[in-house]
């Protein structure tokens, strides 16, 4: 089965910067405390950058920009996948201006010192994404006409290309299942930008791997995020040449709390939880409320038998926010 995936995949090159594998282990203190077996999936552990689900995105769209001869990559926004991308440009000898909302003032300072660490360029631009975007533009055709080859990277990486690395991640969660013997019931997740949760939904239609795929939104509502994740889905099966049911998306909305990347109660008890028990960090916007949620459906008995798999997608704690 997990030869299809990597039959799939062998065409789209990644540029080799994470280490794969990802950790999968076992949560013992956690899965005591629980009454439920749990099993953790380190993406935060990758081994390159900052870590995080984006280093996986920038592995295989940096792979995509070489295999383009790109010079030159552009994006947008102060981001997990923005400083990610920094530390792929520099190690791929590429380079990289993002654009940023405001002036250099509004930036939380940890995340200017990261960039400049990365020799990325950064760009400051007032007004709302419209803004950003045109400023892009103007940006992108600015460089092309200076002999740059240009490579535009999605904010947040999740379009077909950075959907892949989760396609991929799926191979690694059915390799160990064969190895191991351990099969998941539920695969739990932060999802938002959609590219984490459609790579793992096409990657289980691929493998044929009965699970539920469950994303955590951090700011929509279900109806909102499932329109994004399907459209993504779908278009990154195409890609493959595979077809996605959209039956298999499951969006639960009900941990948002206040809103995008403002920390509720729930993600602040679970994330103490889980550094108490396992001595693992969350961040407040996204694993802080998949953890919540993952907790909450372990105490209401709605996994049934098998062991499920928490998703670490990286956060660095929240520093950056």
């Amino acid at each position: 089965m997990t030869n299809s995936i990597s039959k799939c995949l062998a065409i789209h090159k990644r540029a080799d910067l994470i280490q794969i594998p990802a950790i999968i282990h076992h949560l013992p203190r956690l899965s005591l405390r629980f009454k439920h077996e749990f099993y953790a999936l380190r993406d935060d552990l990758t081994g390159f950058g900052l870590g995080g689900n984006k280093t996986r995105k920038v592995d295989f769209l940096l792979g995509d920009a070489l295999a383009h001869k790109a010079t030159t990559l552009v994006t947008i926004k102060a981001t997990s996948f923005s400083r990610n991308a920094a530390a792929g440009a520099a190690a791929c000898g590429l380079k990289l201006h993002v654009i940023l909302p405001g002036t250099e003032s509004d930036q939380n300072p940890l995340s200017q010192f990261v960039f400049a660490k990365w020799g990325a360029k950064l760009h400051y631009e007032i007004g709302g994404t419209a803004a950003l975007e045109n400023r892009q533009e103007s940006l992108v055709a600015s460089l092309r006409a200076q002999g740059e080859n240009v490579y535009v990277l999605h904010p947040g990486g999740s379009d077909t290309i950075g959907a892949l690395s989760y396609v991929s991640a799926f191979n690694e969660i059915q390799e160990f299942s064969e190895r191991t013997s351990v099969h998941f019931s539920h695969i739990v997740h932060s999802t938002s930008s959609a590219g984490t949760q459609a790579g793992l939904l096409v990657g289980q239609c691929i493998a044929n791997y009965e699970t539920q795929v469950i994303g955590i939104s951090a700011s929509r509502t279900t109806h909102e995020q499932f329109k994004i994740v399907n459209e993504l889905a779908q278009s990154t099966a195409q890609l493959l040449g595979k077809q996605m049911d959209p039956s298999k998306i499951i969006v639960d909305d009900g941990f948002v709390g206040p809103g995008y990347a403002k920390a509720s109660k729930e993600g602040e008890i679970a994330s103490q939880i889980f550094a108490e028990l396992e001595g693992i960090l969350f961040d407040p916007a996204y694993t802080g409320k998949a953890a919540a949620a993952i907790l909450d459906y372990a105490e209401n008995e709605r996994f049934g038998g098998d062991p499920a798999l928490f998703i670490h997608t990286g956060g660095n704690a929240g520093l950056y926010y």
